[in-house]
C-alpha cells in the first residue's frame, strides 16, 4: 500500500519515519468534555515527556491547549517498530491481544475494514428478499432483507398478525 505522509498529532512535525501511538483525550472547540483518542506522535514529543534521568512521566510536557497524552496504546511490552497495515508508516506501540493489527489512525483503520467488507464474500446472499423479492446484493452472505425499510416492513407484518 502507498506510504502517506503523516505528522505528528502533537506538535505537527512534518514527515515522521517512526510514530508512537499514544493513548490521549482531545478537547474539541466548544466542548466541555474531553474524548479519548489515540494519537501518532513524533519520537521528540514522546521522550519529552519524561526525565531523561529518572524516567518519570512530566505531565506538564503532555499536554497542550485542548490536547494530552497519556501512555503507549496497548497493555503489554513495547513493540519493535511495525509498519500499518494499511499506509505502511513505522508505528511503536505496546503488544496488547486485543490489537489484532497494527494501524497508525481511525482513518488507516477505517479503510481497512472498508477494504475487508468489498471482499466477494460480503457482497450478499444472493437470494430474494423475504419482503419485496429483490435479490440481495449488498451486506452479509446470510442476510434476509436486502435493506433496513424492508426488514422493518416485515417485523410490522409479524406483529400485526400475531
Amino acid at each position: 500500500m502507498d506510504r502517506k505522509e503523516k505528522a505528528c498529532g502533537f506538535c505537527g512535525t512534518e514527515g515522521l519515519d517512526v510514530g508512537y501511538l499514544v493513548d490521549g483525550y482531545r478537547q474539541y472547540p466548544g466542548g466541555r468534555r474531553w474524548t479519548r483518542t489515540r494519537l501518532l506522535i513524533c519520537a521528540g514529543c514522546y521522550t519529552a515527556g519524561f526525565d531523561p534521568e529518572t524516567g518519570c512521566e512530566i505531565p506538564a510536557a503532555r499536554k497542550r491547549p485542548r490536547l494530552e497524552w497519556r501512555q503507549l496504546a496497548g497493555r503489554g511490552h513495547v513493540m519493535d517498530p511495525t509498519p500499518c497495515a494499511a499506509c505502511g508508516q513505522s508505528v511503536i506501540r505496546n503488544s496488547d491481544p486485543l490489537l489484532k493489527r497494527v494501524t497508525c489512525s481511525l482513518a488507516c483503520d477505517s479503510s481497512l475494514s472498508r477494504s475487508r467488507n468489498d471482499r466477494e464474500g460480503n457482497k450478499g446472499s444472493g437470494e430474494p428478499c423475504e419482503a419485496c423479492g429483490e435479490v440481495i446484493t449488498t451486506g452479509r452472505a446470510d442476510s434476509r432483507y436486502c435493506g433496513s425499510a424492508c426488514r422493518q416492513k416485515a417485523y410490522r407484518q409479524r406483529n400485526t398478525h400475531a
